[in-house]
C-alpha cells in the first residue's frame, strides 16, 4: 500500500508538472514570427480555457444573486411618510401654481374699488365708504329659524343666503329658533347716536372700546351683526355669550363665511373688547383660515400681503375644498392691473386700505 501511494503521487506530480511546462510555453510564445501548428493549438487551448472559466465565474455570481431571497422594502416610519406627503403637496402645490399662471386676464380697477369688497377692513384706523347702497331687510327675506329685532334690520344683499342657510342648520341640530339678529346694518348717523349715547352714559374711555366712532363702524358695511336672544315675555334681552348650544354657530360659523369679529385676547390688535355676539361676513374661504388659525381680520390682511400669483396661499377648507388667495397692491395714480386665472372661478376685494386681494378657487 505505502508504494501504491508513493507511486500514485509520483504520476500526479510528473502530471501536474508537464500542465505546468505546457502553460509556460503557451504564454512565452513569440507572436512576431509565424506559428508552428503546435503553437496554433496551444493557443486555441489557452482561449478555451480561459473563456470556460470566465464562464464559469459568471454563472456562479448570477446563480448566488438568484439564490438570495429577495430584500424586502423596509416600511416607511412615520416621519418617512409625512415627508412623502408633504413631497406630494407640494408637487400638488407646484402644478396648481403652474396651472394658475397659465392663462390669466387683467382686470383693471380704479383706485377707489379698494373700499369695496367682502373683506375690507374697518376699525379704528380705516373708515368705512358704504352708506347702505345694497342692504336689504331681512324680515322680508328671512327664514323662520330665527328672528330680527325689527324691520330695520339689514344686512348686504349677498349675504341674506349664508345667513339663511348658517340658522337653518343651528336649528335642524338644536330645533330653537330664539336666536335673534338684533341689528345689522347701521348708517353713520346712527352710530354717531349710539356713540355719543355711550360716552355720556360711560365715559369716553369706556365708548371707545365697546363703540366704534362714526364712519369707522363694521355695521356700516353690512356684512356685521349682533347677536341677541328672544326671552320669555318676547323682549329682547342681551344674553348671547355664544356657550351652550349656541357655541356650535361661534365654531361653525366660518362654514358660511362669518367670523367672530372682535376675538378674546386679541383686543389690543382690534381696539375692542371680546364680543361673541358679533358676527362679520368675510367669505368661506378667508373666514376658514381665519378661525382655523385663531386670527383677527388685522392679522390675515397682515397675512395675505405676503403672497402673491406667483406664490398664493394655498387654503383648505375642512371637505377638502381649496382655494388660492394672493395680494396685488393698488396703483393710486392709476388703474391696477389685476391679474386673475381664465380657468378658474374667483373673486376680488379691495383691503380698504392699499390693494386687492383675489381668491381663486381651485376645488
Amino acid at each position: 500500500m505505502v508504494l501504491k501511494n508513493n507511486t500514485l503521487h509520483s504520476n500526479e506530480n510528473s502530471r501536474l508538472k508537464s500542465v505546468g511546462r505546457f502553460f509556460r510555453e503557451a504564454f512565452t510564445i513569440d507572436f512576431n514570427k509565424p506559428l508552428s501548428i503546435k503553437n496554433q493549438f496551444m493557443v486555441m487551448f489557452v482561449t478555451l480555457f480561459i473563456s470556460t472559466v470566465l464562464f464559469g465565474v459568471l454563472c456562479f455570481i448570477n446563480n448566488t444573486q438568484v439564490a438570495e431571497p429577495p430584500k424586502q422594502p423596509a416600511k416607511p416610519t412615520a416621519v418617512q411618510s409625512q415627508k412623502q406627503t408633504s413631497r406630494q403637496e407640494s408637487s400638488q402645490k407646484v402644478i396648481l401654481n403652474t396651472e394658475l399662471m397659465k392663462k390669466v386676464d387683467i382686470i383693471s380697477l380704479p383706485y377707489e374699488e379698494i373700499h369695496n369688497g367682502e373683506l375690507i377692513l374697518v376699525n379704528k384706523e380705516h373708515q368705512c365708504t358704504h352708506n347702505g347702497e345694497s342692504v336689504v331687510s331681512l324680515l322680508n327675506v328671512k327664514t323662520g329659524t330665527y328672528v330680527v329685532a325689527d324691520a330695520s334690520v339689514s344686512v348686504d344683499q349677498g349675504i341674506v343666503d349664508n345667513v339663511n342657510h348658517m340658522f337653518d342648520d343651528f336649528y335642524d341640530i338644536y330645533g330653537e329658533s330664539k336666536v335673534m339678529i338684533a341689528c345689522g346694518y347701521r348708517s353713520s348717523e346712527l352710530q354717531s347716536e349710539l356713540y355719543e349715547a355711550e360716552t355720556d352714559r360711560e365715559g369716553e374711555d369706556t365708548a371707545d372700546i365697546w363703540v366704534a366712532p362714526p364712519g369707522y363702524s363694521e355695521h356700516q358695511t353690512g356684512y356685521a351683526f349682533d347677536l341677541d336672544l328672544m326671552v320669555e315675555d318676547g323682549g329682547i334681552g342681551i344674553d348671547y355669550d355664544g356657550k351652550g348650544n349656541y357655541s356650535w354657530l361661534n365654531e361653525n360659523c366660518c362654514q358660511y363665511g362669518f367670523i367672530v369679529r372682535y376675538l378674546e385676547g386679541k383686543e389690543n390688535i382690534t381696539g375692542y373688547e371680546y364680543e361673541p355676539w358679533h358676527f362679520r361676513y368675510v367669505g368661506v374661504p378667508a373666514a376658514t383660515y381665519i378661525m382655523e388659525n385663531e386670527l383677527t381680520l388685522e392679522e390675515y390682511m397682515d397675512t395675505v400681503q405676503k403672497y402673491s400669483i406667483q406664490k398664493p396661499l394655498m387654503i383648505k377648507g375642512i371637505n377638502d375644498e381649496v382655494w388660492y388667495t394672493y395680494y396685488v397692491p393698488a396703483q393710486e395714480k392709476d388703474k391696477t392691473e389685476v391679474p386673475v386665472p381664465q380657468n378658474y372661478s374667483y373673486t376680488i376685494s379691495g383691503d380698504n386700505f392699499s390693494g386687492f386681494i383675489v381668491t381663486v378657487t381651485i376645488s
